[in-house]
């Protein structure tokens, strides 16, 4: 009858960090070029190209440019990479986990 279970609330308030406001959003999809990458996880591939036929044939997506030279799935993607994908492409999509 003394046990104690202690029971964790996993919400709070964020610390010393910045807000960051998020991208926006694309209007649409037609005519537009996107990147996608793949972390490397095995199949994820295989899910990101059917992604991007879907993208291409029902959305209009115009160009898709494969980004998949990250070599560990734990590595943060390069800066430069990040540059590249900002000049030349419109948006992206990204494939994480298992």
């Amino acid at each position: 009858m003394g046990d104690r279970i202690m029971v964790f609330i996993p919400t709070g308030v964020r610390k010393g960090k910045k807000s960051v406001a998020p991208a926006m959003r694309l209007t649409s999809l037609q005519g537009k070029r996107l990147a996608v990458i793949w972390n490397g996880k095995l199949g994820g591939d295989i899910f990101l190209k059917r992604v991007s036929e879907v993208l291409t044939d029902q959305y209009g997506v115009s160009g898709i440019e494969w980004i998949n030279d990250r070599g560990d799935t734990n590595k943060v993607i390069e800066q430069s990479v990040v540059d590249h994908i900002v000049t030349t492409c419109d948006g992206a999509v990204i494939g994480i986990g298992d």
